[in-house]
């Protein structure tokens, strides 16, 4: 389990419903949390937030969504969270190192 960033739970606030991967996230606020393994990374949308960032608790998980992974041709220093904008939604993209994690969404 990852707490996807640093010191307090990362959070992700949306005034509009989305489709994430696949599976609706209503309107709302949401911790995230990965788990990240050889065989592939999980996305975990939990609905607790305020909690310190190792404070993790799965009684709380809205949903667990498959990551695509890939290898960054250069490597970045610090891990940095981003949005790439496409169509009504976009990109959730989760980047370290020489890996990047990343995930589509889209407004309903």
């Amino acid at each position: 389990m990852w707490r996807t960033g640093a010191n307090e739970a990362t959070v992700l606030e949306t005034s509009a419903d989305l489709t994430v991967a696949g599976t609706a996230v209503p309107a709302g606020k949401y911790s995230l949390w990965t788990i990240p393994s050889p065989t592939g990374w999980k996305l975990i949308v939990n609905k607790n937030t305020g909690q310190w960032g190792t404070d993790y608790d799965a009684r709380y998980d809205l949903a667990r969504l498959d990551m695509r992974v890939e290898t960054l041709r250069q490597p970045m220093e610090q891990f940095t969270i981003a949005i790439e904008p496409k169509g009504t939604g976009g990109v959730l993209k989760l980047e370290w190192e020489k890996t990047r994690a990343s995930i589509p969404f889209s407004a309903k």
